[in-house]
């Protein structure tokens, strides 16, 4: 598989199915530096008890049966005391409220559950892709885009089904293979409303093009997804066509002509296509990247970080192994079936829906 960063070049994997998808992970695998703790927004606070006492009386319990004119003022200053006493305890509690809700608030367009989880990746790298201005608005904030029956973005996922999150790099040899093999049962899961499917497209290969490959894909990509997004899933698929993907190890140019040629031909209006070059998205596909090879829920069980990395509703899925339980990667799209709990004779038929849902984990496959 490929790994990430630290690129000084990555060894091409073999182009061998089942052993070779075992003995080789897919094109780079970039290991940050440990990634700073994140903040979770949380004010650690001590309040001390306030000690209350009730004032003193005088005068016997035997005396007028009212209440003589010495208490009446005593009982007026206790009354006084207790109210100054709750209006000083909620004015700390407030001012310790609103300083938990400024520490929590991101710096844009970060969800609930982020503010009160904290990124899974670097904190820094965080901040930097949240302080990008200009970003597809249907993008998460780590820089996914959701694809779901209903459209695109994280707020239109379809309730009931599990979500696919996928790492791929435009160059990467094996995300292309992968792709080739699922990318068919994943457009009609996802026009069925069966499966919701985040898209987090990295750059990290531009080191492997001579024109920021990577990078310009990406951007076409995210301009799709926020102008076009009916025909995202389609031409994500198409950029890893076996003709048109380059050759990670002897890259040959690829123009914005021919990429946005490619976009055209899956349905992309051309006068969006003829756009792709402005780059609009560039900067924050950079901040993506960053970002998402810090991820800690992203790495595989010896914690290193590659693509294409697939989630199954939060975890990792095992491509090896998934890949060596059905003879071969060419038969992978059978494994994830078997992962999600959909019979292969129910894909695309709307109502049949994985038995794993939207919180199980992926089944294991024998």
């Amino acid at each position: 598989m490929t790994k990430p960063l630290g690129q000084n070049g990555h060894e091409e994997p073999d182009q061998t199915t089942a052993d070779a998808v075992d003995a080789t992970k897919p094109a780079v695998s970039a290991t940050s530096a440990d990634a700073a703790e994140p903040a979770d927004g949380r004010i650690a606070t001590e309040e001390k008890p306030v000690e209350t006492g009730q004032p003193q009386e005088s005068g016997s319990e035997d005396s007028a049966p009212a209440l003589s004119p010495r208490r009446v003022p005593l009982i007026l200053v206790a009354v006084a005391l207790v109210l100054v006493l709750a209006a000083g305890i909620y004015m700390l509690w407030a001012d310790h409220s609103a300083g938990n809700q400024s520490a929590q608030k991101p710096s844009s367009g970060a969800s609930a559950a982020q503010v009160s989880q904290g990124p899974s990746g670097d904190a820094k790298a965080y901040k930097a892709l949240q302080e990008v201005t200009v970003k597809p608005s249907v993008a998460d904030d780590q820089g996914g885009l959701t694809v779901s029956a209903k459209g695109v973005g994280s707020k239109k996922k379809v309730a009931d089904a599990p979500t696919l999150e996928i790492f791929m790099d435009p160059m990467c040899p094996w995300c292309g293979k992968v792709g080739r093999v699922i990318d068919p049962q994943l457009q009609r899961m996802i026009s069925a409303g069966q499966i919701n499917v985040t898209y987090n497209f990295l750059n990290f290969l531009d080191s492997a093009s001579s024109d920021q490959y990577s990078s310009r894909v990406d951007n076409a990509l995210a301009m799709v997804a926020q102008e076009d997004p009916d025909h995202l899933p389609a031409f994500a698929a198409a950029v890893f066509a076996a003709d048109f993907q380059p050759n990670e190890s002897s890259y040959q140019a690829v123009s914005d002509a021919r990429l946005a040629d490619k976009a055209v031909g899956v349905g992309v209006p051309r006068t969006l296509a003829d756009r792709f070059a402005q780059g609009t998205y560039r900067p924050w596909v950079d901040k993506v990247n960053a970002y998402a090879i810090t991820r800690k829920d992203a790495k595989d069980a010896k914690g290193e970080f590659s693509t294409p990395t697939i989630m199954i509703n939060g975890r990792v899925w095992d491509l090896t192994a998934a890949a060596k339980s059905q003879g071969g990667l060419e038969h992978l799209d059978r494994a994830l079936l078997k992962a999600l709990g959909l019979k292969s004779q129910d894909v695309g038929h709307q109502g049949k829906m994985p038995s794993i849902g939207a919180q199980g984990k992926a089944l294991a496959v024998k």
